[in-house]
């Protein structure tokens, strides 16, 4: 009931719904409207989903350039590692194999430095946002009674994913679905909680 509520809302909200049965419906659905719209850069969000089904794989096979957005994602996208935590994913590296990793990525020699690497990295990733034909990002939580959408965010980069790319691919399990705003309330506080562990 819900899920054909939310659906219907975001529809005549002008958002193109799509319901996919298997990891590989999904994958295939968000490849061909990459393909249709010709974009050959994505920039990405966090996205649990995108993980679970592989969808940055299935994109660079098709030759498109994947660029994860969230800092922590893509400090360990260019390590070539998966996340090591949901909330900090390269919390395992230092700041020095860091900046190694940058430097080398980058071909410019980066110091250490946290801020410098985080400013050197909000320049390239602003390009990123800036040229990207699509973004996608996860989504935290649907709402049915008026199909929106929910992405909470602390680093920014979401609200760049979503906006500044002409298209936006978001991926959602049904079980982020929630009937109205006032469940919805209920719920976002307890997300940051689990989230990282901390009340």
């Amino acid at each position: 009931m819900y899920l054909e509520r939310f659906a219907e809302r975001a529809e005549a909200r002008g958002t193109k719904v799509f319901f996919a049965a298997t990891a590989g419906e999904a994958v295939d659905y968000v490849r061909g409207v990459v393909r249709d719209r010709g974009a050959t850069l994505v920039a990405k969000g966090k996205s649990m989903a995108a993980e679970e089904i592989g969808l940055n794989h299935a994109l660079e096979v098709d030759g498109v350039k994947v660029v994860e957005t969230d800092l922590g994602e893509y400090i360990v996208q260019m390590a070539g590692q998966p996340p090591s935590h949901i909330t900090a994913p390269a919390v395992h590296l230092s700041r020095t194999e860091i900046a190694k990793l940058f430097s080398n990525v980058h071909h410019r020699s980066l110091p250490a430095d946290p801020e410098r690497l985080t400013d050197f990295a909000r320049g390239f990733l602003r390009e990123t946002f800036l040229n990207a034909g699509v973004g996608i990002s996860g989504v935290n939580f649907g709402v049915a009674e008026t199909g929106s959408l929910c992405l909470v965010t602390n680093e920014g980069n979401g609200r760049m994913v979503t906006s500044l790319p002409p298209v936006h691919i978001a991926l959602m399990g049904m079980e982020r679905l929630v009937p109205s705003f006032e469940q919805l309330g209920l719920l976002l506080p307890m997300l940051a909680t689990s989230a990282s562990g901390r009340a």
